[in-house]
């Protein structure tokens, strides 16, 4: 107990150690300095490290572009001064640069624990791939409005388990103490391997050893070759990838003059070059050096596979926590596009993952990632795994067409799904037939994305047909009241809107009523909605994504008594319901759907559901975003399997001909029978339509 005790006084001392403030020494202070400007460079690592050699080479080449006007000092931080202090006091300007941990950072800007997802890199040239990217870049940027500029990103290197004694099983790893950055992510990540984690100062880790404060950590090996506990153990698991960043004060930044801006910028450039050359050679360097004391090994599969396993739901739970927009530009620029993966059978998502409707993105790739599991689990297709690749579109035609070329390059390529957005996918057509491309629909609604007049046709679509959508959609109108108005967006999928709604008027014998048209991206509807009111319409239809939709209903809820609203489904990709809670308590909107976990009497669908919650982290029917989304691409992706192992080949246009020719399958949607063998291979009708409302965020059935 009493040893106990004195562990636990210790701990709380070794965690304590970032509460400090900044004291007054130091402060800048003006000195008779011959430089202009006289800057401190602050970092953690010793002087044999590639941060201190890649930081006085920043600083030389800084001095000798200014011509002897900017001199950076750097200063090794030493036992006085803890990290959040170090951030504290960049923030501040007291500090001018610092090198710091993007885990350390993560408490000011959360996005930063991306870098920190177990088994997110494959290796250094995933790494380096995101570093260079946009992403990357918008990463660094999210320091902005904490006070700091980030720099550039620096390479710490892999990260291994290391402890006083053997881990090589989670029964070994159970319960075992780890010192860790300071990282809610990381936390997460060793509760779910069964591990208890404590953020501690590095300068005061062998001390936590020696006082059986900790049993181990996780940390790169040139970090912790020079002052690794007596006997060592260390297991090469490459779990995760310590990301530095060289941050600078935004105070210090905006107080030099532009020309002394750019070559801070200039000079951190060549500094990161070659700080990445040095690390890799540093990180090799740092086995050779480990004391024979020390036991290695690596770690085995059994145990690796078992580590993944247990992490592998982190990505999904802070993709809802960090925008899954975000997440998805990430995952994008850390694939390597140039691999082949010849041992693989890949299926490609081109949609819309990080714009306005990048929840369509997340529920199709979704539903695709369910089937793939299960289409594994039973053996892959012909022989081989399947692999889902996915490049955003940000609903822009030149982006998916960009996105195709990259897709069409690779080898056993099976099909495209596409997104959400028709526009996109009509701009592709000629693309697709001209390459023999098979693409698979399971959100766009454009009547002529099918019927398209190519033959052979390589389109195939479960989901809503806006020719069998504005009967539906003017039906539900009518129910209403006679008094209709129409509010399309002014786009091919608007236009093929008003086609069939136009049809089903005039199958009726109803005069055409009025007509708003509104661009992509409209903000103010008012004028548009004056209009319609003027004319006593009492329910209008609507066609648009979540930005008109949102600012739409907003603007309606201002109306004393608001026209009840019929809408197509564009808005339910997104996150329209949260932005638009209180305009929907007021305004009576129903929305055009195909599917509902909810109130759902199918035991495939409440299958699905409990693999949804197990792999995604959620909890109830209501938090599957978008579920017309998933069921679709769910069921797409499982008559894709069908017809490929029909086809006996990973060959496209004999893959098209047995999608024609399935005759029966059960999916999460619906009992389908010859779903494709039709005229416009839609496989879906006017009869699988319902209609849905929000209530507490989340879409219910009107009716069962």
């Amino acid at each position: 107990m009493k040893h106990l005790l004195m562990s636990l006084i210790l701990l709380f001392s070794l965690l304590g150690c970032d509460s400090k403030e900044i004291s007054s020494t130091d402060t800048k202070t003006a000195t008779d300095s011959p430089y202009t400007y006289t800057f401190t460079l602050v970092l953690c690592m010793s002087s044999s490290g590639a941060e201190y050699q890649a930081a006085t080479r920043f600083a030389e080449l800084v001095e000798k572009r200014t011509e002897g006007q900017v001199l950076i000092e750097i200063e090794q931080n030493s036992t006085q001064r803890a990290e959040r202090e170090i951030i504290a006091g960049v923030q501040k300007g007291t500090i001018d640069f610092a090198i710091i941990p993007s885990a350390r950072l993560s408490y000011i800007a959360p996005d930063l624990q991306l870098f920190d997802l177990p088994f997110f890199f494959k290796d250094i040239h995933a790494v380096n791939r995101v570093y260079t990217s946009s992403a990357g870049k918008l990463l660094l940027s999210k320091l902005d409005i904490q006070g700091l500029v980030g720099l550039a990103f620096w390479h710490g290197g892999f990260k291994q388990l290391i402890s006083t004694h053997p881990i090589s099983s989670p029964e070994e790893l159970k319960d075992q103490r780890f010192k860790v950055l300071e990282s809610s992510l990381l936390k997460d990540q060793f509760n779910r391997w069964g591990a208890l984690s404590f953020s501690i100062g590095e300068p005061k880790t062998l001390m936590a050893y020696e006082n059986g404060v900790i049993d181990g950590e996780e940390n790169t090996l040139r970090n912790a070759v020079k002052r690794l506990p007596d006997n060592a153990h260390i297991t090469m698991t490459n779990h995760g990838y310590l990301s530095l960043i060289m941050t600078m004060s935004l105070k210090t930044f905006e107080s030099i003059p532009q020309d002394f801006q750019n070559v801070i910028k200039n000079a951190a450039v060549d500094a990161t070059t070659y700080q990445h050359q040095l690390a890799e050679q540093k990180s090799q360097d740092a086995r050779l050096a480990l004391p024979h004391s020390a036991t290695v090994m690596e770690s085995p599969p059994a145990f690796e596979q078992w580590l993944r396993q247990q992490s592998s739901t982190l990505l999904e739970y802070y993709r809802m926590r960090l925008g899954t927009e975000l997440v998805e530009q990430v995952l994008q620029a850390k694939e390597n596009w140039q691999d082949p993966r010849p041992e693989k059978l890949l299926v490609a998502l081109d949609a819309d993952m990080s714009g306005n409707s990048a929840l369509s993105g997340l529920a199709i790739r979704r539903g695709i990632e369910l089937a793939i599991e299960e289409i594994n689990k039973n053996g892959g297709l012909l022989g081989k795994e399947v692999a889902l690749v996915a490049r955003d579109n940000s609903m822009i035609p030149s982006r998916g067409l960009d996105n195709l070329e990259i897709f069409t390059n690779l080898p056993n390529l099976l099909a495209v799904f596409s997104g959400i957005s028709s526009p996109v996918v009509l701009a592709e057509l000629d693309y697709l037939h001209k390459n023999k491309t098979l693409m698979l629909i399971p959100w766009a609604a454009a009547t002529p994305i099918v019927s398209n007049k190519h033959s052979p046709n390589y389109v195939f679509r479960v989901s809503v047909r806006d020719e069998y959508a504005a009967d539906f959609l003017l039906d539900g109108a009518l129910e209403v009241s006679q008094n209709v108005g129409f509010l399309l967006v002014n786009n091919g999928w608007g236009r093929s809107n008003y086609n069939g709604l136009e049809k089903s008027m005039k199958q009726r014998k109803l005069p055409l009523p009025h007509v708003e048209w509104f661009d992509w991206g409209e903000r103010d509807f008012k004028g548009k909605i004056d209009a319609l009111v003027k004319r006593n319409v009492e329910v209008i239809i609507f066609v648009g994504n979540q930005v008109e939709g949102g600012k739409f209903v907003q603007a309606m809820a201002k109306l004393d008594t608001p026209p009840v609203v019929v809408s197509h489904w564009g808005i339910t990709g997104s996150n329209f319901a949260e932005k638009s809670r209180r305009a929907l308590e007021k305004v009576d909107l129903r929305v055009l759907q195909t599917f509902s976990f909810i109130n759902k009497n199918n035991p495939t669908a409440d299958k699905l559901v409990t693999r949804y919650h197990d792999r995604y982290n959620t909890k109830h029917k209501t938090d599957i975003v978008a579920p017309s989304g998933t069921a679709h691409a769910y069921d797409l992706m499982h008559m894709l399997a069908i017809a490929t192992e029909k086809a006996g080949k990973a060959e496209m246009p004999l893959i098209r001909e047995e999608l024609q020719q399935i005759e029966q399958f059960q999916g999460v949607m619906k009992n389908y029978h010859r779903p494709f063998s039709g005229k416009h291979q839609d496989a879906l009708d006017r009869s699988d339509y319902i209609f849905a409302t929000y209530h507490d965020n989340a879409l219910h059935p009107l009716k069962d």
